[in-house]
């Protein structure tokens, strides 16, 4: 697991928030384990999907963001380490072309959300 404050996994999470494609796949590139990785701290920590489904349909370019997290190996069924377990495609939900592109890739509508 990254460090939440990690250079690296902040300068990430800047490029998928804001939509930045160049940046993310310069990043992708140098760090490829940023597409894999979990991010966080001992109480909670998240994935690359997590982070750009985290506030769905409000960041920039966010399907073709996370079309290319997926593609450098992103897994859409990990789940949120904290006090829920949710998937992407949970946090996703309310975005459709997101969820659409992630039901796409063998994600389940019906996976169980976990404790919490």
């Amino acid at each position: 697991m990254l460090a939440g404050d990690d250079p690296r996994v902040v300068a990430f999470t800047e490029a998928i928030q804001t939509g930045d494609l160049e940046r993310l796949e310069v990043l992708l590139d140098r760090h490829p384990e940023l597409a894999v990785e979990r991010f966080g701290d001992a109480r909670m920590s998240q994935t690359s999907l997590h982070v750009a489904t985290d506030w769905p349909g409000h960041w920039p370019r966010v399907a073709e963001t996370i079309r290319r997290l997926v593609r450098a190996g992103a897994d859409v069924h990990a789940r949120f380490d904290g006090p829920h377990h949710e998937t992407p495609l949970h946090w996703a939900a309310s975005s459709d072309d997101v969820a659409a592109f992630l039901r796409a890739r063998g994600a389940s509508s019906a996976a169980d959300p976990g404790p919490g």
